[in-house]
């Protein structure tokens, strides 16, 4: 608002009244008409100066209202960035600085005001700036005072996102900053849920699952228990069982998880499931790097092998499995969360990963992490066909490079250790395609791992090879720093006003 301008202009238009009557009464004096034009050109250069000052002071007062308002919407959009940080008040002042530099057009600013409302996840920003006239102190105004205000609301379009934690043996070691590495990604993943869901326990349009993941993934559903005796077997049609070579026409599914199983599972089963994938020379017969079950290469695949003793650590004897000596990479005792509304469920479920162990098989995590994503089966969570405008995304952490371990979910059939890390690689590169081709985005993060030949891998997994897509967190408050960024990232800001 230009503040008073309304009774200026009351002002000169009484001022233009006064002049035309005294000119009428000095056409009527009879003496020295020179004189009598020359008073009143005298006379009109008032009213003439009074439009030019308004001219000119209005002008200079629109064009600070409109650097103002630029400065503030920059401003809200920074603080909304930072909206549940505790640099957001500094954040608003730095880009308000930047964006409305100190004694611009001679213009003195007060605030601007920050109003916040934590429940709607809005910042409102207000400012006035008072600048000195010119020609307008004419008529009694020295100066002249603009303000303006911006409204930024933190508005989402619909988002499910998928957290794949690196949960291998080295996850257990100490970080920089304190503690360990799995405590900082559970520290870093509730602040980037926190962020998510602000002050709401649910949001409607805002799901969130949890795929943890070692050298293979436990594909029960977290915290659940498996009762051998409530086993299902459901009938598909008839198939040739991959594994086995058989003719069967049905698959099995377990009380504890949606995931079809190609056997019925161990009554000591731990919840683990190999890859599908044959080793017989013909990747195009293999379905380990696609979605859902499927037939490929002439070969079917409507379920998963289950893990049993041969894949698992045997007290006192030697994994049936090893290729290098040693016991079995352990099945996790944490399953999968699968998407879901609910602030404290995801949370929970980031605390439940408290023990680390095992190899590291990126590609098992990230794959698992794609089948929760999707509504297609096994896991069906995410909303088919939505009537809205939704994105879908994986936050992918790992402290390690690919590791063939025994009884992990290729078998070790590329190798043991280092040297199944070219094969596992490759197929975790065109796995990471397949999954940007169907419409997600990949955020990967590198951490507490400098290697350069990993930075490599995993900035190609990812959706770009830059933040906010790769990171490398070499500490813990680093990673923090990430997670607040990815989150921000996949939040949605909208000037509302």
């Amino acid at each position: 608002m230009l503040t008073g301008m309304m009774r200026l202009m009351e002002i000169i238009a009484l001022a233009i009244g006064r002049f035309v009557r005294l000119s009428i009464r000095l056409r009527r004096l009879p003496d020295n008409q020179a004189g009598s034009v020359m008073l009143l050109v005298a006379l009109a250069a008032i009213p003439l100066v009074g439009f030019v000052g308004v001219g000119t002071d209005t002008a200079r007062g629109y064009l600070v209202r409109s650097r103002l308002s630029s400065a503030l919407d920059a401003a809200a959009l920074a603080g909304g960035h930072s909206f549940f940080l505790t640099t957001r008040d500094a954040d608003v002042k730095m880009y308000f600085d930047a964006n409305f530099p100190t004694g611009y057009l001679d213009a003195t600013v007060a605030g601007p005001t920050i109003a916040i409302d934590q429940a709607a996840e809005t910042i409102t920003l207000t400012a006035s700036a008072t600048i000195p006239t010119t020609f307008m102190r004419l008529f009694g105004y020295n100066d002249l005072t603009v303000d303006a205000s911006a409204e930024v609301t933190r508005a989402q379009e619909a988002l499910d996102v998928v957290l794949a934690i690196d949960m291998s043996g080295s996850m257990g070691s100490s970080v920089a900053g304190g503690g360990s590495r799995l405590a900082a990604a559970r520290n870093a993943a509730s602040l980037l849920v926190n962020v998510l869901y602000g002050s709401s326990a649910t949001k409607d349009r805002l799901n969130i699952g949890v795929v943890p993941w070692n050298g293979k993934v436990n594909i029960t559903l977290n915290g659940s228990t498996f009762d051998p005796a409530a086993t299902l077997s459901n009938l598909t049609g008839v198939f040739v069982n991959p594994e086995t070579g058989a003719v069967q026409s049905n698959v099995f599914v377990a009380n504890n998880s949606p995931v079809p199983l190609l056997a019925k599972p161990d009554d000591d089963w731990k919840g683990c499931v190999f890859s599908r994938f044959l080793n017989d020379g013909n990747n195009t017969t293999d379905a380990d790097l696609l979605l859902s079950p499927t037939s490929v290469g002439g070969v079917d695949w409507p379920a998963w092998q289950p893990i049993g003793p041969e894949g698992e650590p045997v007290s006192g004897g030697t994994c049936a499995m090893s290729v290098n000596g040693g016991e079995c990479t352990r099945c996790l005792s944490a399953g999968i969360t699968p998407l879901n509304n609910t602030k404290q469920t995801v949370l929970d479920a980031v605390a439940s990963l408290t023990t680390p162990t095992g190899t590291t098989n990126i590609p098992q995590g990230l794959g698992w992490a794609w089948r929760v994503l999707k509504p297609t089966s096994p896991f069906t969570e995410a909303l088919l066909n939505p009537p809205y405008k939704r994105q879908q995304a994986i936050v992918l952490l790992t402290d390690g490079e690919n590791f063939g371990g025994n009884g992990d979910g290729y078998k070790t059939v590329f190798g043991y250790g280092s040297a199944a890390r070219p094969t596992m690689d490759a197929r975790l590169l065109t796995l990471a395609g397949n999954i940007k081709a169907d419409g997600v985005a990949i955020y990967v993060i590198q951490f507490a791992n400098s290697g350069s030949s990993l930075q490599t891998l995993l900035s190609q997994v990812a959706t770009a090879p830059t933040p906010p897509y790769y990171h490398n967190a070499p500490d813990a408050a680093t990673l923090e720093n990430i997670f607040r960024e990815i989150a921000n990232h996949l939040s949605k800001l909208r000037i509302s006003k």
